[in-house]
């Protein structure tokens, strides 16, 4: 049941009417639950167990945690309950890594035992990965983590937690929930609201449009040179325009499943986290990191950068701290080397941001550059959006060969680089591509002008005959040009695999 099919919308409208239907919190928890398991069961039926059982594990841990003696505020977590917080832990991770690293690590130590010339080796299990299980491992441990601070209360109703960890719009991708945050909101009886109901739908059909009409097309074109880099080696502007395409492809595709993620859940009444924030609009690599997948990078700064000590240690080791965390956040994206490069190079802008910070600012001092003007401030953007691009190669790419074979080649600039019978040959007509360049268009516009205005509030302003036709023409550009018309690829998005 994809987000973006029908039978999903269907599933949403009857899920919200029945839960509206029913009288209390309970019947609603109960009702949740349910529909929550029978969503999951249609992504991922064959391992819908291991989602029971880190939902069993997180309850029945939080709950002995908490007896143990949780931390007081400001003072250091008690041994004991240390101890029961790190085997909670390595149960909720050592499911992750069961599942989406043994073989990984398989076959980096058979790798590594071949090249000390022995023939022992260590069997690879491959195992199809469960849905969204980096997502709900990862909101586990923050709830055992927060509750051995003393910051989190362990839910005592098993239903509700149950929920907490499976409630359907976030369990196959996020956003990443914290306890204190949604907790509470499944406790809440919600009341029917029309102006709640249209602003989730509003938000929702923003996110069909970013799906439907950029980021699905987009993937056509970005697999059609990605999955054959060397047919296009000797096209430079080929191969950045597919990479270009996959930053754009790749923002357009997750953060529109966090808008239908946090679209559906606001029907319910419940606030998901905000999990973008015009990331592409930023200025260094360290602030497109605070605007790009929010939830994750908030939970690695508070449950890895500032256990190891953060920003308060010695230069050398807060460069340390860096690169564990993106390290840790491109395994956490996939257990290949392509995502550990990835991840290390992020790192290593900030690093390398942070150290050429000085000899930065001497510079614009000496050529009398404001550095709040506007030059400055787009070739600042320019700049960062080049390199994410950049690391963006490592992620898509399917090898890390590949990548290394398509980024030098970026520079072959020969006769036929502007132009080349090719150019159109990428899976997708001419006023297909048209079709995509201004739908782009319209989403990022729209970008930069909500950081100076609320639309949603713009909207609501506006004359009712104004307000229906955007709807409408909204609803109509889906349905013709997305969903039931010829771009239509049916493709998962792409956090589905994480």
């Amino acid at each position: 049941m994809q987000f973006t099919s029908v039978e999903y919308l269907a599933f949403l409208a009857l899920s919200v009417m029945v839960y509206f239907a029913l009288p209390g919190t309970k019947s609603r928890t109960i009702w949740l639950l349910i529909a929550s398991y029978v969503f999951y069961i249609s992504l991922s039926a064959r391992w819908t167990l291991a989602l029971f059982g880190i939902t069993a594990v997180g309850y029945v841990f939080g709950l002995l945690i908490e007896r143990s003696g949780p931390a007081s505020r400001g003072a250091a977590i008690p041994r004991r309950t240390r101890r029961l917080l790190a085997v909670g832990i390595i149960l909720v991770a050592g499911t992750l890594f069961f599942f989406k690293y043994a073989a990984f690590s398989a076959t980096l130590l058979n790798g590594a035992l071949s090249l000390v010339g022995t023939s022992a080796r260590t069997p690879v299990l491959t195992l199809a990965l469960p849905i969204g299980i980096s997502f709900w491992t990862f909101q586990s441990i923050a709830y055992l983590v927060d509750i051995a601070r003393g910051k989190l209360v362990a839910e005592r109703n098993p239903l509700r937690f149950a929920l907490f960890v499976s409630f359907f719009p976030q369990v196959a991708a996020g956003p990443i929930a914290r306890g204190g945050h949604l907790l509470p909101q499944l406790a809440e009886k919600h009341s029917f609201s029309y102006e709640r109901m249209r602003s989730a739908l509003l938000l929702m059909a923003w996110g069909f449009l970013k799906k439907l009409l950029i980021a699905d097309p987009l993937g056509v074109m970005v697999r059609t040179v990605f999955d054959k880099p060397h047919a296009f080696g000797s096209d430079g502007v080929l191969l950045i325009g597919a990479a270009v395409a996959f930053s754009i492809q790749i923002y357009c595709d997750f953060s529109a499943y966090t808008d239908l993620a946090r679209g559906a859940a606001r029907l319910f009444g419940v606030d998901l986290m905000k999990n973008f924030d015009r990331p592409y609009a930023a200025r260094s690599i360290k602030e497109f990191w605070r605007r790009w997948h929010m939830t994750l990078m908030a939970w690695l700064k508070d449950y890895i950068y500032i256990p190891l000590g953060g920003s308060r240690v010695a230069a050398w080791r807060r460069y340390a701290n860096i690169l564990a965390v993106f390290l840790l956040s491109g395994l956490w994206h996939g257990a290949g080397l392509t995502f550990v490069v990835w991840g290390l190079l992020n790192g290593l802008y900030q690093i390398l941001g942070d150290v050429l910070a000085p000899a930065r600012a001497k510079a614009l001092a000496a050529f009398r550059i404001d550095r709040d003007g506007h030059v400055h401030r787009t070739l600042q953007t320019l700049t960062t959006f080049s390199l994410i691009t950049i690391a963006w190669v490592f992620f898509r790419a399917n090898t890390l060969g590949d990548a290394l074979y398509i980024l030098p080649r970026m520079l072959n600039f020969g006769p036929s680089a502007l132009w080349h019978p090719g150019t159109l040959e990428l899976g997708l007509s001419v006023p297909q591509m048209q079709v995509t360049a201004i739908a782009t268009v319209i989403v990022f516009s729209a970008e930069w002008l909500s950081a100076r205005v609320s639309l949603p509030a713009l909207l609501y302003r506006q004359p009712l005959v104004v307000r229906w036709f955007v709807y409408e023409f909204t609803i109509l550009a889906i349905a013709i040009f997305g969903y039931y018309g010829p771009m239509f690829s049916a493709a998962d998005f792409a956090y589905f695999k994480f």
